[in-house]
Parts: C-alpha cells; sequence; structure tokens
C-alpha cells in the first residue's frame, strides 16, 4: 500500500509540502531575529547546523499540527457561515484561518521547546511574542501563494482530487474540501 496515494496521500502531501516551505521560512526569520538580539551578535545562532535543528523540530511540530488540527477545514466552514462565495474571497479568509492556527501553534510550540528550561514562561512568551507578528504575515502570504500548488501537486501525486470526490451517500452534511481557485 502507497502511504502517497488517495485521500490520504493528498493530505500527507499537502501537509508535507506546506510544512517544508512553511518551517523553512519560520525558522530562517527567527534565527535572525535571535541572532540580532544584542548580546548575541557574536554566537553561532544562525547557522547551517542552527538552521537544520530549527527546521528539523519546526517540521515535526508541524506535521503533527497538520495532521490532527483541521485548521483548513475551519477555514472553509467560516466562509461557509459567511456566505462568501467568490473563490478568492473564500482562499483568502480560509487561507487566513489556517495561517492562524499552522502558524502560531508551530511557532509557539517551537518556542516553548527551545525555551523554557532557561527563561520560563514569562521569557518564553516574551520570545514568542517578539516574532510572532512578521511569523502571521510572512506566513500567510506563503500560504496565500502555496496551498494551491501544494494541492495541485498533491492531486497530481496521490491521484486524489478533493474537488472531484463524490459525496458519501447518505450523508448531507458531508463536506468536500474545494480545492482554493477551483
Amino acid at each position: 500500500m502507497n502511504p502517497f496515494k488517495g485521500p490520504g496521500g493528498y493530505g500527507r502531501i499537502v501537509n508535507g509540502v506546506m510544512n517544508i516551505v512553511m518551517c523553512a521560512i519560520l525558522s530562517i526569520y527567527v534565527l535572525w531575529t535571535v541572532q540580532n538580539v544584542p548580546g548575541n551578535e557574536a554566537l553561532p545562532i544562525l547557522t547551517p547546523i542552527g538552521f537544520f535543528v530549527s527546521f528539523v523540530t519546526s517540521f515535526c511540530v508541524g506535521e503533527f499540527v497538520g495532521d490532527h488540527v483541521p485548521a483548513l477545514a475551519w477555514g472553509q466552514k467560516l466562509v461557509d457561515a459567511m456566505h462568501v462565495k467568490n473563490r478568492v474571497g473564500r482562499h483568502f479568509i480560509s487561507v487566513l484561518v489556517l495561517a492562524i492556527v499552522m502558524v502560531g501553534s508551530i511557532s509557539f510550540i517551537c518556542t516553548w521547546i527551545n525555551n523554557i528550561q532557561q527563561v520560563g514562561w514569562d521569557g518564553t512568551v516574551a520570545a514568542w511574542l517578539m516574532v510572532i507578528p512578521f511569523l502571521l504575515v510572512s506566513g500567510y502570504v506563503v500560504e496565500l501563494i502555496m496551498l494551491p500548488i501544494a494541492m495541485k501537486m498533491a492531486a497530481a501525486i496521490s491521484g486524489f482530487d478533493p474537488s472531484k470526490a463524490p459525496v458519501p451517500e447518505g450523508d448531507v452534511n458531508a463536506e468536500v474540501p474545494v480545492e482554493p481557485g477551483a
């Protein structure tokens, strides 16, 4: 059984592609910010090994969150509840929910992992608040651009396209995720 085929494969591919891109950007920005905190300029923070460790940590957190938190579905439910019909509007709003959930949770969990033992809760929250505004904005822009690309890749690789999937019989409330721009 191929883990990258069918609906499950589709989800794995979208989650993986999005996490590769997002975690690379999150890692570079956070390391750059910490490197430039007064007193840290001479420390080896923004280095290839520092990036690798940060990327792996954030990727693992992102994969877990992406597999267990239906953020995109929440965004789609929100646009349905708001009765948004415009494809572009639906995409912008649903991705906003996705970005807030994914970027917020990945960045907070990684900040907690890297800081809680050394600086406690106050320092951890302060560190997170220092980077979250830029991360949310950049994450939103990246997800706006990358999500449709990741979905097209996933449909081609997995052989599953949720926009063409049938609604299960007898389930009039079943939702089929629709690709943005479709």
